[in-house]
């Protein structure tokens, strides 16, 4: 006798990670769940964004974000150009009869999570408000918004708390900087809203203190002979905004600290230049001829320590 089971529709099940209901479930919206289970069922096979949002009705760039949302939780990460499970979602748990130390806190992300279409939608409609900041910033942008780009605004103004002022002026400052585009918006307006820039003076203030960053940055750039240096880093900006607001040295010594520098090292360093002018801020060498001075007397003293020292020699001799 011959046992089988028949499994009908059962025999394509696929696996989904404990972690998607365990801890993402009340957070992850229609989107990102279709998104998800359509990658796990599918992973032999390879799509695009465009094909993937063709075939769940979503545009592609609703795609990209609800993939990295997975990515940003852990169930999903990039590998080799290509999507795979993360380490922390297929590592198997061992347990030990022996005494373990306590289990350390998971660390919780806490990037907000944009709105899906049908969520956005019923937000929208209840807020008279947040209708008029959509059409105030199509108006803007001189294009109406995507589906992703109209969960971002929500995600702006209902999540992030960012009142609809804050929001046109983030989105004309990405237009005056040329990246207008919904993840640059998105990412300075998160920013925002983590650090408290969340009124009118509180945006002026930091975009007229990015505008002097990036000013500084520019005189660095020019002074040192960068002129393929891209984008300037964090730390970068901050070096700039030191050497000349808060130190106050000029061009020329900021160029005597550059040649200083490469002389001594024979490369470019950021972190080699700021020694150099923290030593001089530090003895007040503000000027060139500041500079011979210091080096005249240090000559001086080495000169008259090797003399007493050639003296005590020549004592010992006799």
């Amino acid at each position: 006798m011959s046992v089988r089971i028949k499994l009908g529709s059962w025999g394509s099940i696929f696996a989904v990670p404990s972690s998607v209901v365990d801890m993402h479930l009340k957070i992850a919206g229609q989107s990102q769940l279709k998104v998800l289970l359509f990658l796990l069922r599918n992973s032999e096979k390879s799509y695009t964004y465009k094909e993937i949002g063709d075939l769940l009705t979503l545009h592609e760039d609703d795609v990209k974000d609800c993939v990295q949302f997975w990515i940003d939780r852990e169930v999903l990460c990039e590998f080799e150009g290509d999507l795979a499970p993360s380490d922390k979602e297929i590592k198997p748990s061992v347990k030990s009869e022996k005494k373990t130390e306590p289990e350390k806190k998971k660390t919780v992300i806490t990037r907000p999570v944009k709105p899906d279409f049908i969520t956005a939608a019923q937000i929208i409609n209840s807020d008279s408000r947040l209708k008029a900041l959509l059409a105030e910033v199509e108006a803007s942008l001189s294009k109406p918004l995507s589906s992703g780009g109209t969960s971002v605004i929500v995600m702006l103004y209902d999540t992030c708390g960012l009142p609809a002022e804050v929001i046109v002026m983030l989105v004309n400052y990405c237009i005056s900087i040329g990246k207008s585009d919904m993840r640059t918006i998105e990412r300075i307006g998160v920013k925002w809203a983590d650090e408290g820039v969340n009124n009118v003076e509180a945006v002026d203030e930091r975009i007229a203190q990015t505008n002097r960053s990036n000013e500084n940055w520019a005189r660095i750039k020019y002074v040192f002979g960068l002129s393929n240096a891209g984008s300037p880093t964090a730390k970068q900006l901050e070096f700039a905004d030191r050497w000349i607001n808060e130190w106050s040295f000029s061009d020329e010594m900021l160029r005597k600290a550059y040649e200083t520098n490469v002389d001594n090292t024979g490369k470019f360093s950021m972190n080699y230049i700021n020694k150099v002018l923290k030593n001089w801020y530090e003895a007040g060498i503000f000027k060139p001829e500041d500079i011979e001075k210091k080096d005249k007397k240090e000559r001086k003293e080495k000169k008259k320590k090797k003399s007493s020292y050639d003296l005590d020699e020549l004592m010992k001799i006799e």
